[in-house]
């Protein structure tokens, strides 16, 4: 069961949170109205700074009036009627004088500015301001009545400012924004997470302002699903949700990904040190205070997109380094180094406890200078991409064939003796009949190559040497042959 100090202090935060919440908002329109007059070239108007400053002043005020009541909680003192009612008058006069510019600026709006859509859509701006204002100005109400120590009831938190906040983002849909960023940036996708609708619009038009894409989730559990579905590139977490805990779905976030590849920002009114590096260690990329300054944001924003991007881009230059270092950039099998590793690891036999026999295969393409001389270097380079692919297709994994140079390929099979000449056979037919077709000509190739077995030697070095002198033999003896230990096997003639 809640104490009553606790439901004190949980009706207390709503409180707060009523009237923070269209405060701050305030000041998020009065900066689309600027870059909407901007684009009319229209200079600001002085109007628009007395609602910032009485904006301002309105929510300083407001929170040395909260603070003081906290410390009244403490001390159990309480005011006198005139003190309520002065507070009351102090907090009303900067939301007064909120309305009452806002009213004056649709007159000179609607008298001054010729008609447009930009137009219509920085009116309908100062309406929503003023409907916010007259937000606050219950919230007001209600905090003054609360620590005079009468009854209030709670509405929704988000429930007073959906109706208006979704009338001006649908007005303000498409006004055009523009800001410097690379088309890989503004294809992101960005995952609003915030129970409250009236934040969730701000930050989605902050963000589609500079033309970045975005989504929402109110709570959780559809945040989840919504990642479940698909990855986006960030998020942006509120810590306070009605299910589950910013921290706790942050946590769930990294139990999956790192922050590498969900970078997530955490948004949060609680604006100290131990908050931030709780955010911190829990594997949050930043961190966001409310209420959220529009430069701030993009800055963070576009920060985390692109430290996002060059990781990405190293690994795929380390992915594309390492294949360069280990592949043959001809023919995209094994390189020379790569396949003569290999042979080393499998000779090791003392240091491999799972040791399987195995031999090697050298092959020579038979009178590949004729090829060069007949069809150019270009059909010779035609001839050893083929002839690498026949190899790699039928030495499949954990098998391994690569090109040791020029005409030259050498394979390792983990095969025996008694089933070597029967893959040697059908081999050295396949290769025979693979034509190769270049420039309206049909090709047709031979291969020569020297075999030698794991169980000749425990050195790769001289297990490669039996193997290229047995290619010799081959060549020398006719080609279109694989020379063994103690045999030989010809192709058709």
């Amino acid at each position: 069961m809640v104490s009553k100090s606790g439901a004190r202090d949980i009706i207390l935060s709503q409180i707060k949170q009523d009237f923070v919440t269209p405060a701050n908002a305030i000041f998020d329109y009065l900066d689309i109205v600027e870059k909407a007059l901007l684009k009319l070239d229209v200079p600001s108007d002085d109007e628009l700074d007395q609602i910032k400053s009485s904006c301002t002043k309105l929510i300083n005020q407001y929170d040395e009036a909260f603070n003081l009541y906290t410390n009244q909680i403490s001390s159990k003192s309480q005011k006198s009627p005139e003190e309520y009612s002065e507070l009351r008058h102090n907090l009303r006069t900067p939301l007064n004088a909120i309305i009452g510019y806002g009213e004056i600026l649709i007159e000179d709006f609607e008298e001054d500015l010729p008609e447009s859509r930009t137009r219509r859509i920085i009116i309908n701006d100062l309406k929503h301001i003023i409907d916010l204002a007259r937000s606050t100005e219950k919230a007001i109400e209600t905090f003054v009545d609360f620590i005079r120590g009468e009854d209030v009831e709670m509405e929704d938190a988000s429930s007073s400012n959906i109706e208006s906040a979704e009338a001006l983002f649908k007005s303000l849909g498409d006004i055009e924004y523009s800001i410097s960023l690379s088309d890989e940036i503004k294809a992101s996708d960005i995952l609003i997470v915030d129970d409250n609708k009236t934040n969730c619009e701000v930050l989605e038009r902050r963000l589609s302002m500079s033309g970045l894409k975005s989504r929402t989730a109110y709570d959780g559990e559809t945040a989840l699903a919504e990642v479940k579905k698909k990855t986006p590139d960030l998020i942006l977490l509120d810590v306070i949700l009605p299910d589950i805990n910013g921290l706790e779905l942050l946590k769930r976030f990294r139990s999956k990904h790192t922050n590498e590849s969900l970078p997530v920002i955490m948004v949060s009114a609680f604006d100290d040190v131990d908050s931030i590096a709780k955010c911190i260690q829990l594997g949050a990329q930043d961190y966001l205070p409310k209420p959220i300054n529009g430069t701030v944001l993009l800055a963070k924003v576009v920060s985390s997109l692109e430290r996002k991007l060059l990781r990405e881009r190293e690994k795929e230059l380390v992915n594309e380094l390492h294949i360069q270092a280990t592949t043959d950039q001809l023919t995209g099998i094994a390189n020379r180094r790569v396949i003569f590793d290999t042979i080393q690891n499998a000779s090791v036999r003392e240091k491999r406890k799972d040791y399987k026999p195995f031999m090697i295969i050298i092959f020579d393409i038979d009178f590949f200078k004729n090829v060069n001389d007949t069809y150019g270097h270009a059909g010779g380079d035609e001839i050893l991409k083929s002839f690498a692919t026949l190899l790699n297709t039928e030495i499949s994994e954990p098998n391994q064939v690569g090109r040791i140079g020029g005409e030259e390929f050498l394979a390792i099979l983990y095969i025996d003796e008694d089933t070597a000449e029967t893959f040697i056979k059908d081999l050295i037919n396949k290769i025979q009949k693979n034509s190769i077709e270049y420039e309206n000509q049909t090709i047709n190739i031979t291969s020569s190559g020297g075999v030698a077995f794991s169980n000749e030697s425990e050195n790769a070095s001289d297990l490669v040497n039996k193997a290229d002198k047995r290619l010799y033999m081959a060549k020398k003896s006719g080609r279109n042959r694989f020379v063994l230990n103690n045999s030989e096997i010809s192709g058709e003639k």
